[in-house]
């Protein structure tokens, strides 16, 4: 009985010790999380420029708010979010989910090797891949344009980056091409993990490769579905080095986004404030869209 309390005082004796290890790891969190938003919430709502003293600054209520929602840059910069959205959501993860079922259920040799190939993208820095498609869309020797050349489509060739009709799905084809081969990969895992008996079961009943892939594939890989789904969505609403290192925003504003706008607002004009009331939106923005895409998918 002596030794029951005494093995209970133990399991329950640790005070404050794991606190202790814990509050070092939750300071840092609010010091660099958590403060940092308050901070940029209180600031939008000021005309600060970055350089005057905290003293000096003036509050001037939803002015920021009304600047950005009624202007141009931001409604072209969110509309390419929204396309942007659309498209790298949707295209990567249908090219990686047809293809991760074809590698899985072929008799192709060396597929860890394949899949490694098609991951490569994600280890090539962004300013690598955007130096690599600046060539390939260069209007005078780009690859893309020599190659339309070479089978007699010289009509078609034409500056990819700086007509304002193509640029942003010139943008978009990068995005793809980084993006899909990440998906592959993930869905590889995922088609190995499915109970190789119903795929036994559906082959003596005559199923054929696309009733197995639509009716047990798909349903039984849906959480990695919608886990890909989401995190594609929110990568859309982030995607800010393509733009900067590729097109600077341009031709004009059409290939402006959310975050790129943010940082001409914010840093390059010096409209710390203007800024920081962009970054709350579309931090509203973001955190609504995950929201009914997550009540979406449980109703589902």
């Amino acid at each position: 009985m002596l030794n029951a309390k005494s093995q209970k005082k133990k399991s329950t004796g640790f005070g404050i010790t794991p606190y202790l290890f814990v509050i070092p790891g939750m300071l840092l969190f609010f010091l660099i999380a958590v403060i940092p938003i308050f901070q940029t919430f209180g600031l939008s709502f000021t005309d600060w420029d970055g350089v005057k003293a905290f003293s000096s600054i003036n509050i001037i209520g939803l002015d920021n708010y009304k600047t950005v929602i009624t202007g141009q840059e931001f409604l072209i910069a969110l509309k390419n979010n929204m396309i942007w959205a659309l498209v790298s959501v949707t295209v990567p993860i249908a090219i990686g989910l047809v293809q991760a079922a074809v590698i899985v259920n072929s008799d192709v040799k060396c597929k860890n090797l394949f899949q490694l190939l098609l991951f490569l993208p994600q280890i090539l820095s962004s300013m690598i891949m955007s130096i690599m498609w600046l060539a390939i869309y260069d209007p005078a020797s780009g690859l893309l344009n020599e190659a339309l050349k070479m089978v007699g489509l010289d009509s078609f060739a034409q500056p990819w980056l700086g007509d304002k009709c193509t640029a942003i799905y010139a943008l978009l084809v990068m995005s793809i091409w980084t993006a899909y081969g990440f998906n592959t990969v993930i869905y590889c895992t995922a088609i190995r993990s499915v109970d190789q008996a119903m795929y036994e079961a559906a082959k003596i009943d005559g199923a054929n490769f696309l009733q197995t892939f639509f009716r047990i594939t798909i349903p039984s890989i849906s959480k990695t579905t919608t886990t890909l789904l989401l995190l594609s969505l929110i990568g859309a609403f982030k995607v800010f080095d393509v733009v900067f290192q590729m097109t600077k925003g341009g031709p004009g504003y059409y290939t402006y986004v959310m975050s790129y706008y943010l940082y001409q607002t914010a840093f390059a004009s010096n409209k710390i404030g203007l800024g920081c009331s962009i970054a709350v939106l579309l931090t509203i923005i973001v955190f609504v869209v995950s929201r009914v895409f997550q009540r979406l998918r449980k109703e589902e």
